[in-house]
């Protein structure tokens, strides 16, 4: 009897290279030493900011994807959060999508400690404060999502228009965002609001609001664009 050995060729398709995710330190003792020092980031990639020292105002502008957020996280020294302070209008700017940001101090900035222009953006264990005038601000075009969890503001807003904590989002761009705010203590502002929020839909849970100058809580709805 005669045996025939068959060998069969499979042909194996490699996928192109995809940039995986990078953690970076950043800090006085590190090799990068502010936040503007950092490489071109990608999805996933993980920046760890030391504590016990204080940061010059940073904007976002590169995004994450969905399930893959760039993260921003404050790393305690001596028990102290890094502080990202100042800035001509604002202090921390996320203006890229899919960003979570947590464990920062944020202060100073002469319009907006925090501005909110973008979709999925997450602040969480964080300490907002001594804004002149808005404390937190979404944007009223390009804002989608936003949770704030375990956020305090404090000493913020003025007069009758600058609020501690004023939400919004587009609801040309994204009808279905939610502005989600849950285990936050808002306290001592310094005018306005306490939250103000014009979002396409709120989920306000198991907040603390008070020492506000006009009301804690004041929800009005979205504006809606213009067609054009």
């Amino acid at each position: 009897m005669r045996f025939v050995a068959w060998i069969v060729c499979a042909s194996v398709v490699v996928p192109a290279a995809v940039a995986s995710a990078a953690t970076h330190q950043v800090g006085p003792s590190r090799t990068i030493k502010t936040l503007q020092g950092l490489p071109q980031l990608n999805a996933g990639d993980v920046i760890e900011l030391d504590g016990d020292a204080t940061y010059p105002a940073y904007s976002a502008s590169r995004a994450g994807a969905a399930g893959n957020p760039i993260t921003l996280r404050g790393v305690r020294v001596g028990g102290k959060r890094p502080v990202i302070s100042g800035g001509a209008n604002n202090t921390l700017a996320i203006e890229a999508d899919h960003w979570v940001v947590e464990g920062v101090e944020i202060t100073g900035g002469a319009a907006r400690c925090f501005y909110h222009h973008a979709d999925d953006v997450v602040l969480r264990d964080s300490y907002v404060h001594d804004c002149p005038k808005q404390g937190i601000l979404g944007a009223d075009s390009d804002s989608g999502s936003l949770l704030l969890e375990y956020v305090e503001v404090a000493r913020a807003g003025g007069g009758d228009r600058d609020h501690q904590i004023y939400m919004a989002t587009d609801d040309t761009r994204f009808p279905n965002a939610v502005f989600r705010m849950q285990f936050c203590w808002v306290h001592d502002g310094n005018g306005g609001n306490g939250v103000k929020s014009r979002a396409a839909r709120n989920e306000i849970y198991y907040n603390w609001i008070e020492g506000s100058l006009y009301h804690e809580l004041e929800l009005i709805g979205a504006d809606g664009q213009p067609e054009a």
